[in-house]
């Protein structure tokens, strides 16, 4: 399990991963770009979880990510795997817990189990002939983060929600990790980083600068706070599109990379794909020049 937000003064042990969507790719290109990441010396591979495209720019409709997780587990080793993030109304909150169970047996204990409140509007009228609201969204989050917390750590579950009803709920064979990671993603300040707080393993969110970074974290130990949970107990990941001048890595990269590390972000999902036909090859540079600074 990812483990960082350790006390000032101390190092962190710090991961990359390669965050790719799958639109308009097929198994065999999502396959190859995960082995890619692997034998480049990346920690993790995530993919998203939509059923339709994501914007109108999209090149495609995507594969289904579970179905496509299980499929990755099989032919990699090493890397670990997951989505980022599932949407919790897409599947029912037990049945996901049993996916997610069945993937990380597959991988032999590589998965991480990042949830979200989900947010495509179109996508949940196609599929679902609706579209919750945001507090329906975000109250389905965190009761399903805590239905996960316990068929992913016991072997029993009952639970009693205002959305949810689970009765003594058996989740075997367990899985292969004594507990997934759950990694709740999303900055929602109010909602979501207190989702987060209570029943989270990972922190997950979106920045545009070291700036929201630190607001970020510190909203969240304010949750740990409240919720009288060791804030150290929580992993804090962001995600970032490198930046590139004259063909290759910049040095802002880096930069930003240690300015959000000195703030306590241990887990980077680093976003090639938006470069373009030179993606692979910046792909490569970052795994040669930055990799391995941060993993000495």
């Amino acid at each position: 399990m990812f483990r960082s937000n350790t006390p000032e003064g101390t190092s962190l042990k710090v991961k990359f991963g390669v965050h790719l969507p799958p639109e308009g790719l097929t198994f065999t290109q999502m396959r190859e770009a995960c082995l890619a990441a692997e034998r480049q010396g990346y920690d993790l591979f995530t993919m998203t979880d939509h059923f339709y495209p994501m914007r109108e720019t999209s090149k495609g409709y995507p594969l289904e990510c579970w179905s496509t997780l299980a499929g990755l587990a099989a032919v990699t080793e090493r890397i670990k795997l997951g989505p980022l993030v599932s949407c919790v109304w897409y599947r029912n909150p037990t049945l996901l817990g049993k996916i997610a169970t069945t993937v990380d047996i597959i991988s032999n204990g590589r998965l991480i189990l990042g949830i979200g409140a989900g947010w495509h509007e179109s996508e949940f009228k196609a599929y679902y002939g609706l579209y919750p609201t945001i507090k329906e969204r975000e109250d389905a989050l965190e009761e399903t983060a805590q239905i996960l917390r316990s068929m992913l750590h016991k072997r029993e579950t009952t639970f009693v929600g205002k959305r949810y009803r689970v009765e003594n709920l058996i989740n075997l064979p367990p899985p292969i990790q004594a507990a997934i990671p759950i990694m709740v993603g999303g900055g929602g300040e109010r909602r979501t980083l207190r989702t987060a707080a209570k029943y989270g393993d990972i922190s997950h969110f979106f920045a545009n600068n070291a700036e929201e970074v630190e607001r970020k974290i510190r909203v969240l130990k304010e949750h740990c706070r409240k919720s009288r949970r060791d804030s150290s107990e929580v992993s804090i990941g962001t995600s970032l599109t490198p930046i590139v001048d004259g063909g290759h890595l910049s040095s802002q990269s880096r930069d930003y990379i240690e300015a959000c590390v000195g703030l306590g972000v241990s887990i980077f999902t680093i976003r090639f794909s938006p470069l373009g036909s030179i993606a692979m090859e910046i792909q490569r540079e970052f795994a040669d020049e930055i990799i391995p600074s941060f993993h000495a």
